[in-house]
């Protein structure tokens, strides 16, 4: 799935805004020519070619080089990733509460086992929906998607 802005991108993956203007500094420095979605992350095309940067809830990896991390990002904290040879990562300066690939694991470890018998009739319950952060005013949305604020 491509998306036409990283700030849509980050509606998409509920990536903390704190993240934000990190991210669009990283994209900005890259000339980032598209963003891609993928199942738990979305990746920083670099419009020069080379390797994409993975955003990840909580990291960026995909830097060629800890110079290239620590010019692209700052101060933030860098280590050396195992994406590739040569590979570096950041660390963002906000994580969700829950990333969203835990929340697949978490529902499938919690389910109950049953040695034999029928199955047990499943709960029509799950965890309670949260609307997304509007990229506006920052405030969170109902599950409408439509920012009673901004409109």
């Amino acid at each position: 799935m491509q998306f036409a802005s990283i700030e849509e991108a980050f509606v998409r993956y509920g990536t903390p805004v704190g993240n934000l203007e990190l991210l669009r500094n990283i994209a900005r420095g890259v000339n980032a020519s598209a963003v891609v979605g993928f199942r738990t992350y979305f990746k920083l095309e670099r419009s020069a070619g080379g390797p994409a940067l993975e955003v990840h809830d909580g990291y960026t990896t995909g830097f060629r080089s800890e110079t290239d991390a620590e010019r692209l990002a700052g101060d933030r904290p860098r280590w050396p990733s195992r994406r590739f040879r040569g590979a570096w990562g950041i660390t963002h300066y906000e994580t969700r509460e829950r990333p969203l690939a835990d929340r697949a694991k978490k529902r499938a470890s919690a389910a109950p086992r049953v040695a034999s018998g029928p199955a047990a009739p499943r709960s029509g319950a799950t965890e309670p929906r949260e609307g997304q952060i509007c990229m506006s005013c920052f405030m969170q949305m109902p599950l409408t998607g439509v920012c009673p604020n901004c409109g």
